[in-house]
Formats: C-alpha cells, sequence, structure tokens
C-alpha cells in the first residue's frame, strides 16, 4: 500500500518577527502534532537580504519540546556554511530533545553572496558538503574521531553525543542536480528535491527535466553504493533510500484570490528571493493554487511519483488561515 503523508512549513521567516509571532507558530505546531502531520520543515537562512527571521536552531529546539509526534527538520540547513562538528552536536542534541523524531535536511543554498559573507568559496560547496556528511556519520557512529585528514577539516581527539535514532538521524538530500542525487545515493536517506524543480531548473537553463529520469539516475547511484530505492513509502534502514516532495500551496474557495493571494506573497513580499528565484508564472505552474479539491488532485499527481510524504509551504501572509484549510479541507481525505 502506497502511504501518502503531509508536511507543513512551519516558516521562521516572516513580515513581523515578534513573541507574539512565535507562539503563533508554535500554537499551529501544536495543532499539526495533534492532526497527525508527519513532519514539520523548517527553512534555514543565512545573510540574506529578506524579510526577518527566526534562527532555526532554537526554533527547532522549542519544537522539540513542544510536540510530541511529529517529525522535524531543517528543510534544508546549508551546511557548507558551518562546522561538522558543529552540525553533528546540533542533530544529536535535537534528536535526543524530540526523543527520536529529528531529521537532518541538508543543501548548498543557492546565493553565492551566503558564501562571501561567510568567507568561503561558492565553488567548493559541493565538496564541502561531502567531506562535512562523512564526517557527521563518522560522529554518529563511532565512539570518537582520533584522527581525520580531510581537504577541508583536519580533526582530532572528537566525539558527539549519542543520537537516539540508530546509526543516525535520517538525512534529506536537497537540490535537483546530478551531484544532489549521487550525494543522496552516498550519504543520504532520502532524496527530498522541491516540485517548483523542474520549472526552475528549465527557466534557468532551457533544458528539459522530468521526475522519471531522475529517479532512474538515483536508482542507478543507489546499486553502485549497494543500496536500494524504494518509492512509495519511507525507507525503512540504512540500505534503503527513499524520496518524498514539497510544493507551493495557495488554499481558497475563490480560485482568483488564491491566485492573487499567491501573487503578492511571491512578487511583493519575497520579492522573488525565496526557493532559488524564479517567475511567479513558472511557480504558478508547479504549485497547487486553488479550492481543496484542485489541492488534492495536485497531491495525487505528486504521490503517483513515488513521493510517500509532500510538505506544503504555504504562499501566503497568513500561515494560520492556510493551516486551517490544510486541516479541515486536505487532511481528511489522505
Amino acid at each position: 500500500m502506497v502511504e501518502k503523508k503531509l508536511g507543513y512549513n512551519i516558516r521562521v521567516k516572516a513580515e513581523k518577527v515578534n513573541n507574539e509571532v512565535f507562539k503563533e507558530y508554535m500554537e499551529i505546531a501544536k495543532r499539526a502534532d495533534s492532526a497527525g502531520i508527519y513532519y514539520l520543515a523548517i527553512p534555514e537562512f543565512f545573510a540574506r537580504v529578506d524579510p526577518k527571521r527566526l534562527h532555526s536552531v532554537p526554533y527547532m529546539a522549542a519544537i522539540a519540546t513542544e510536540t510530541e509526534h511529529v517529525r522535524f527538520g531543517p528543510d534544508v540547513m546549508e551546511v557548507p556554511l558551518l562546522h561538522p562538528i558543529h552540525v553533528a552536536d546540533i542533530t544529536a542534541s535535537l534528536d535526543i530533545m524530540s526523543n527520536g523524531r529529528f531529521t537532518l535536511g541538508v543543501g548548498l543554498g543557492f546565493w553565492p553572496s551566503e558564501y562571501d559573507n561567510f568567507q568561503l568559496p561558492w565553488k567548493e560547496r559541493g565538496k564541502r558538503l561531502d567531506e562535512a556528511l562523512d564526517i557527521m556519520k563518522k560522529l554518529w557512529t563511532e565512539p570518537a574521531i582520533y584522527d581525520y585528514r580531510g581537504k577541508f577539516f583536519t580533526l582530532k581527539n572528537v566525539c558527539s553525543p549519542p543520537c537516539i535514532q540508530k546509526p543516525h538521524p535520517p538525512i534529506w538530500v536537497g537540490g535537483g542536480s546530478d551531484a544532489a542525487i549521487r550525494r543522496t545515493a552516498q550519504y543520504g536517506n532520502e532524496w527530498a528535491p522541491t516540485w517548483w524543480m523542474p520549472g526552475l531548473l528549465e527557466e534557468k537553463t532551457g533544458k528539459p527535466f522530468t521526475w522519471e529520469k531522475s529517479l532512474e539516475k538515483l536508482r542507478e547511484y543507489c546499486k553502485k553504493y549497494k543500496r536500494e530505492l524504494v518509492l512509495g513509502r519511507a525507507p525503512k534502514g540504512p540500505k534503503e533510500v527513499g524520496y518524498n516532495q514539497r510544493i507551493n500551496v495557495n488554499i481558497n474557495p475563490d480560485r482568483e484570490k488564491a491566485i492573487e493571494e499567491a501573487r503578492h506573497f511571491w512578487v511583493d513580499v519575497r520579492a522573488g528571493r525565496t526557493q532559488g528565484a524564479g517567475s511567479f508564472e513558472m511557480k504558478m505552474k508547479q504549485a497547487a493554487i486553488g479550492n481543496a479539491e484542485d489541492v488534492i488532485e495536485k497531491l495525487e499527481e505528486i504521490y503517483k511519483t513515488g513521493a510517500y510524504c509532500v510538505t506544503l509551504y504555504p504562499m501566503s501572509t497568513d500561515s494560520k488561515t492556510q493551516w486551517d484549510m490544510i486541516e479541515k479541507e486536505v487532511l481528511p481525505s489522505l
């Protein structure tokens, strides 16, 4: 039987950031937990000219202590900007605090200016991530690293707290490049791309992109690393690799109002500065915008590709109302 799970984006960014907004987000997180949402996505951002944001790590710590069942994690953490010891300790700590509900989403980001501000070379980001993942997996599965000499990091006599989940919390790898797909098979537990990726890549490169070809590429890489790609369900062990998705959404009984609100959110509020940028027209083609039936139909389309979990990113400044609609109109259909 094909699994059909939902995730939801609990924003760290808002048009206004204060304690009241934080409490509103925590209330949505607790309601999502009670409603049976599978996963809460917490975006991570560094050094961008964007709307204000809360830092993801203390925010996730609050979610760990305020919820009981839902999984959560950064969607995604730009690991090349950080030291792997730092990320390993954050991961293990949040896994312990949540009693084994943490998922580590990793990626590269898409703004060179972030790397400039951290005084790190943009062109080395992929290799830095690979080495960081190698180090973190050693820190989680071995008593200590007594001597590690890589291209970017040299470590001696270092350890990390023991994770609840064994051998370590799931690693979800974002991105749609060949390197990201290979990285998933080599180091990750699930490939976690975005439904707007085909439009984004085609808009930027002019080259066609299909999920079928990308999943076949992932299957071939899995064979290379002696692992197995599983579709339609979550992977059950370190030898299996899964696949999940995320999609932009705006639910309104009046489809024109849904489009208008989504356009305001993307063009006026976000100014196309997140999610790898891209035009609103492209976003519309790759989003679930309209009434509940429209959204459910789009979800079914995504599940048919083999994704067992779809995370909804509201294209709205009113995340609470969007959550109300999802809870009342979408969840009962799954």
